[in-house]
């Protein structure tokens, strides 16, 4: 099982991480955990959504998808502590996930660093 799928990032992973600028670590998170499936280029929906735009905004709305899980609605919103919990564990916010097989992130630091890159590409819209 790859560190992609697997919630853990490797001793080689987190050295990269440290190794990095802070916007650089956080590049690095997703791309050790996300990008299989997402992107955050503007409507580069993959096998996931975008998470062009995420940070603030309500869930299931990443235009020009479809494939949503039925329990991510917009009356959830992607703040800090629902992209941690989802991202720790998604079927604690959608029950019902197609995001299989990620089984969450366990690594409280490596999540932060993923929320942090997400809002930055809030910023740079």
């Amino acid at each position: 099982m790859t560190a992609a799928f697997s919630g853990f990032a490797s001793a080689n992973e987190k050295t990269a991480a440290a190794n990095t600028g802070p916007d650089d670590a956080g590049q690095v998170a997703f791309n050790t955990h996300c990008r299989n499936c997402h992107s955050v280029k503007p409507d580069d929906n993959r096998l996931g959504p975008t998470l062009h735009n995420i940070f603030g905004a309500p869930a299931g709305q990443a235009k020009d998808f479809a494939n949503y899980s039925g329990s991510l609605t917009s009356e959830i919103t992607w703040d800090e502590a629902t992209l941690d919990k989802f991202i720790s564990d998604p079927k604690s916010i959608a029950s019902n996930t197609t995001m299989t097989p990620f089984a969450g992130i366990q690594d409280a630091e490596q999540r932060k660093l993923i929320i942090d890159y997400l809002k930055a590409q809030r910023k740079e819209s």
